[in-house]
């Protein structure tokens, strides 16, 4: 008998607004790699007038998330919420009992290699990306003053898109190592 399918850390990303062409792209990935919710976030580098995208319409976000789980055979929809500003965001989330594993990609921090022992354990992590320039430093703090560890990504900097699978990826991939009862990506 084939062994069971691997369990999976339930993932919710903060992610900060992206312009809206890359938006469409990362809606159709998280749906495909099976996040749970996606909080898209205004931060200090994110323009005002990608709130007023039409990307961000209700119909465009729920064509590209269906796109995302066809191309990923999901069933799971990721709850999608948008926050015109960073505070509230950060308000629900302290607001969380019993908060699960809290990740921010940061470059210049320790690899999240380094996490792979509290991935293995966690069954749920919240994941926070900031925008195309990176959070601003004051942004950083609120995030770990929540709990939130800086993790890299490796030795590059990013873009938003490619931040998001590669973190995805190395989050499931690390979930997984040297755990007998899973198996492999």
């Amino acid at each position: 008998a084939p062994p069971p399918p691997a369990a999976r850390p339930v993932v919710d990303l903060v992610l900060a607004l992206p312009r809206p062409q890359m938006l469409q792209r990362i809606l159709q990935n998280v749906a495909t790699m099976q996040v749970a919710r996606l909080d898209l976030v205004r931060s200090w580098r994110v323009e005002k007038s990608f709130f007023g995208s039409p990307a961000l319409r209700p119909a465009r976000i729920e064509q590209q998330l269906r796109l995302g789980l066809e191309q990923g055979g999901g069933t799971r929809r990721p709850r999608v919420l948008v926050h015109r500003q960073l505070r509230p965001c950060l308000d629900w989330l302290a607001a969380r009992p019993n908060p699960p594993l809290r990740l921010i990609a940061h470059p210049g921090a320790p690899s999240i290699a380094a996490m792979a022992p509290a991935l293995r354990a966690a069954s749920a992590v919240q994941l926070a990306i900031g925008p195309e320039g990176g959070w601003i430093d004051r942004e950083v703090a609120s995030f770990v003053a929540l709990g939130f560890r800086p993790v890299g990504l490796g030795p590059w900097i990013l873009r938003v898109e490619p931040a998001v699978v590669a973190a995805l990826a190395q989050i499931h991939a690390l979930a997984h190592v040297d755990r007998p009862d899973r198996t492999p990506c």
